[in-house]
């Protein structure tokens, strides 16, 4: 405190100096806010040393008298590892800030393009700090979106709370977010990306309309590539003035005196400039006419007032992430007028960008791990893509992230190599930063418009930190040897020549990869095969993984893996049910054979993706034969992202890997595991396999089963088709019907039959016999009548076995589970569900099978000691939910798959019997569980009566909580049992 005290006494007593006209911002910088910032804990020079991917603090150079304002960088980017928590402006006390509305709108500029909460505003005599949630406008007074304003008389007095706002502990803590956590919602509400996506797409319709009226034949595709590669130009150009590499509001001077021919002068001369094909689509009057207005709207659009961004601080990252966006939708011509449509693939979802955390983990795990160690040549000679780049963001981040690990290799090496920017401040040259991108970034997509966007946004990457006198003549660089337009699943050889142009086969030939990262596509068979029905049988026979219902990103990481050098290492982020789902398993054991897998990480049930529920994991592959995978599940990702955490790996030796399914236990669990696993026994060992079984199959069930409307002796009835008919009760088994999605199959309600099922079966003396035809004839008429009436539908089934006459085109599709559903007790549980889906059955209920929309059953023996109660009470507690999620596949929504595959497996506490403390305890949790049903039933009876109602809740809970107390003790797991993750809660479950 004695330091500020110190700067505060002598801006006091020389203040008439310091806020003179001369005293300008760069002597500030070093006299007080350099000093005030340390003392806020920054490191503003870096004297830790600290890698330049991670510098806490980037500092720009002083300003320059020739920049204009509106071309310059903030003062200060202040960091959480390589991630913009905030800009700090800095002007010269002269500078009214208090009062001057222009740095205000200037600094929150800055702060809404790179999509900052915060930044802050200072002249050492006053510091403000702006929420930058909001685009800024011309008559925007000084006060607006400020949220503090310090003068500093009051530095001694406010510091902690200035440094928990914007101090470096707060930031690398997680506290900066939190403090600041109520902008985030503004942040959505005009999320950048999506005020500058609606910009763009209104150019695109408003320029296609304009070359579709000049060239009535275009087709779409051509009028795509060439709306887009003039957005691009114009946006180019923009940044460039923006960046200082051209004279500041050019474009805007054209556009005021609307000088058609001279915007062709300066799209000519650009393309001498920078070359690299950003210019090769000409303006003329064959493509547009010279009275158009919409390059003139879409210029003036690109300047304050009209838009609030600051494109020095537009970085290439977040450009990318609104082309990702941008891709998913094209221009179509519909009856002559141009419209947006989102392209086929994706229709019925949305796009989603990968965060730029998640980029960075990645790249952390593979191309940093990668150049440990390696020389400059060496790095400068390695290939590093994404072999789905779609509009770069991984390539954008790892030709950062190569340029950062080289500035650290020349600092320590060779400085000759450097330009010194600051106070240990360095970057590389520019051909330096031209040889990177030539010799080692690579991508390949197959969506053309995504390669554009991708060599646009390495391109403007390249220019970063750029102005006329550092870079060369051209400027830019070709990248059509770099990213390509191409399927890099096939191969040309892999396909006839016919089908070249649909399927547009990439050729690698002799090339491999030292490292390849990315986000590769996720879609299932059924999507392959709608939108790209000539590649689905070739995935089928190129890939190894290609198994069942595949999904495409198995292809990709397969494919990835093969294009590896050896050593080479290969990071993606994936949904995390690879390790677990049926389809999985031919993957499973190709990485297993292989010996591939490094690191699995596991995001468990945090949601990474904004807006969807998507359960992932990263997962890091390694051409090097190991022995062993690392696998951790992230707990809280808060602190993940700030790495406010530790991270214990679990050693998985392959050996114990199967490819049935990846049990993935993070270490912090593991003794917890193993702890139940001794103590218990799996159901199917328990009851038998038999015991537990999939539901009935009729193939046909909007004929077979039905809700009766009215019934006597003999009789249901009920309407189909508007028709009313009736069958024999005696041909008809009580059934459970799922009604409009949703259903009350819950383990404390005993499950109630809500319709019947046609059960054309004599159970005869336990043996099931089909009815035949004779029969039904004389016997049952009305069913006939019935199933007769569908005839024609009912012998277009799949059924098995296949029938031996014609006359049994009423069996149901499968003869599986006729007799099992036809018990005095069992247990239904759904497919896909979340906990407390564990009902017992007492009506003789018929379920139906079907994937995971339908239902499985558990009975017990007639001669076992466990109480039906007991093993529901077990299945329904943590215990068993935590096991469900280790071995099923996790849906949306936190639904678990728990078909009988994965009950077979469920955990079961043994009971020894003929322990009087055991078998007491047995019968204790099944009495309660057994008690809370009753008092269930009770709470459904008195739902109009809150006097009663009210306490019977209360009771049920407490009730429940004993329950759960015994199990507790059943378990006897000690504090470890406080570890064991609550599956419903954490999945967001009521």
């Amino acid at each position: 405190m004695t330091i500020l005290k110190d700067l505060i006494r002598r801006f006091e007593t020389e203040r008439e100096r310091f806020t003179s006209p001369s005293y300008n911002e760069t002597q500030l910088r070093t006299d007080f806010l350099d000093p005030f910032f340390t003392l806020l804990g920054w490191d503003i020079t870096n004297a830790q040393g600290k890698p330049t991917n991670e510098r806490e603090v980037l500092v720009e150079e002083g300003l320059r008298g020739d920049v204009n304002e509106n071309t310059k960088k903030p003062d200060y980017t202040f960091r959480l590892f390589a991630d913009r928590k905030f800009f700090v402006e800095a002007k010269k006390p002269f500078v009214k800030i208090e009062n001057d509305p222009q740095p205000a709108k200037q600094v929150r500029r800055y702060g809404f393009t790179a999509k900052l909460k915060i930044s802050v505003l200072t002249n050492f005599e006053y510091l403000a700090i702006y929420d930058c949630s909001e685009p800024v406008k011309n008559d925007d007074i000084v006060t607006k979106r400020r949220v503090k304003l310090y003068h500093y008389l009051d530095y001694v007095e406010k510091f902690e709370e200035i440094k928990s706002l914007i101090g470096k502990e707060s930031v690398y803590s997680g506290n900066f977010d939190e403090n600041w956590d109520d902008i985030e919602i503004q942040i959505q509400r005009y999320n950048i990306d999506n005020l500058f996506l609606e910009q763009i797409n209104e150019w695109r319709l408003l320029l296609g309309s304009e070359i579709l009226t000049r060239n009535p034949e275009i087709d779409e595709f051509q009028l795509n590539d060439i709306v887009q590669s003039y957005i691009n130009s114009i946006v180019f150009l923009r940044v460039c003035e923006d960046r200082n590499l051209e004279v500041y509001k050019t474009l805007l001077a054209l556009a005021e005196s609307e000088n058609f021919n001279a915007l062709i002068e300066k799209f000519r001369l650009a393309d001498l400039k920078y070359n690299a094909g950003l210019f090769s689509q000409p303006l003329s009057n064959e493509i547009i006419s010279d009275d158009s207005s919409v390059f003139w709207r879409i210029i003036k659009q690109l300047y304050f007032p009209a838009s609030s961004y600051s494109f020095a601080v537009f970085s290439s990252d977040i450009l990318g992430q609104i082309y990702e966006i941008f891709l998913g939708e094209q221009l179509k011509i519909e009856n002559s007028h141009v419209v947006l449509k989102k392209k086929p693939e994706i229709e019925d979802r949305d796009v989603v960008t990968t965060p730029t955390f998640i980029v960075r983990d990645i790249l952390g795990e593979t191309v940093k791990q990668y150049c440990v160690g390696k020389t400059a040549d060496e790095i400068l000679n390695s290939k590093f893509a994404d072999i789905a780049c779609g509009s770069g963001a991984f390539l954008l981040e790892t030709y950062q992230l190569l340029q950062d690990i080289l500035v650290d290799y020349f600092i320590e090496h060779n400085q000759a190599q450097l330009i010194q920017t600051g106070i240990n401040n360095y970057k590389l040259k520019f051909e330096t930063k031209k040889q990177i991108l030539l010799q080692c970034i690579f991508g390949i997509d197959k969506d053309f418009n995504a390669v554009e966007a991708c060599k646009f946004g390495l391109l403007l990457k390249l220019l970063e930190d750029e102005n006329n006198e550092s870079i060369s003549h051209p400027a830019l660089p070709s990248l059509d040897n770099n990213i390509h337009y191409g399927n890099s699943l096939v191969e040309p050889s892999q396909t006839n020549n016919e089908n070249h142009e649909s399927i547009n086969p990439f050729n690698f030939g002799e090339i491999k990869f030292d490292v390849i990262v990315g986000n590769p596509p996720y879609m299932a068979t059924e999507h392959i095969k709608r939108f790209t029905p000539l590649e689905h049988p070739l995935y089928k026979k190129l890939f190894q993984s290609a198994y069942m219902q595949f999904d495409k990103y198995f292809l990709f990481i397969e494919k990835g893996f093969e294009l590896l050098n050896d050593n080479g290492i290969l990071g993606f982020i994936i949904p995390s049910k690879f390790a677990k789902v049926g389809a999985g398993k031919n993957l499973r054991g190709y990485l297993s054979e292989r010996k591939a897998v490094e690191k699995i990480i596991s995001f468990g049930a945090n949601q990474v993706f904004k807006d969807k529920t998507t359960y992932t994991c990263l997962l890091i592959l390694k051409k090097n034969h190991l022995n062993s995978l690392l696998y951790h599940e992230v707990e809280n990702l808060g602190n993940w992202k700030v790495r406010n955490y530790n991270v214990n790996y679990d050693d998985v030796e392959f050996s114990a890997l199967n490819e049935d399914s990846w049990v993935l236990i993070p270490n912090h669990l593991k003794q917890t595991f193993r702890s139940i696993s001794y103590q218990s026994i799996e159901l199917a060992d328990l009851i038998g396999n038999d015991n537990i079984f999939n539901g009935i199959q009729t193939s046909k069930n909007d004929i077979y089963v039905q809700v009766a409307t009215r019934e006597d002796e003999n009789y249901f009835y009920f309407n189909h088709d508007n028709v009313e008919w009736s069958v024999e009760k005696d041909l008809t088994r009580p059934y459970f019907k799922t009604s409009n999605g949703t259903d009350n199959l819950n383990t404390y309600r005993k499950l109630k039959p809500n319709s019947f099922v046609i059960y054309p079966y004599i159970n005869d003396n336990g043996s099931i016999r089909f009815v035949d035809i004779n029969v039904l004839q004389q016997n049952y008429p009305q069913t006939l009548r019935f199933l007769g009436n569908y005839k024609s539908a009912l012998e277009k089934r799949d059924i098995k076995p296949i029938p031996e006459t014609p006359d049994e085109w009423y069996r149901y599709g499968r003869h599986q589970s006729l007799e099992k559903c036809d018990v005095p007790a069992k247990l239904v549980v759904g497919v896909l569900s979340q906990g407390d889906k564990y009902a017992i059955d007492t009506s003789h209920t018929f379920i139906s099978s079907g994937g995971t929309a339908g239902y499985c059953m558990i009975t017990l023996p007639e001669n076992s000691p466990y109480s039906i109660y007991y093993i529901q009470a077990l299945l329904n507690s943590k215990y068993s939910e935590w096991f469900a999620s280790l071995y099923g596949e996790v849906f949306r929504g936190g639904f678990i798959a728990r078909g009988t595959k994965v009950i077979k497996k469920l955990p079961i506490r043994k009971i020894d019997f003929r322990n009087n403390d055991e078998h007491i305890l047995h019968d204790r949790i099944a009495a309660a569980q057994q008690s809370l049903i009753d008092l269930q039933e009770n709470i459904d009876n008195s739902l109009n009566n809150n006097r009663r109602l009210v306490p019977l809740k209360r009771q049920f809970s407490q009730q429940k909580s004993e329950l759960n107390q015994l199990l507790k003790q059943l378990y006897n797991l000690g504090e470890d049992d406080n570890l064991i993750p609550k599956i419903n809660e954490s999945y967001g479950t009521d």
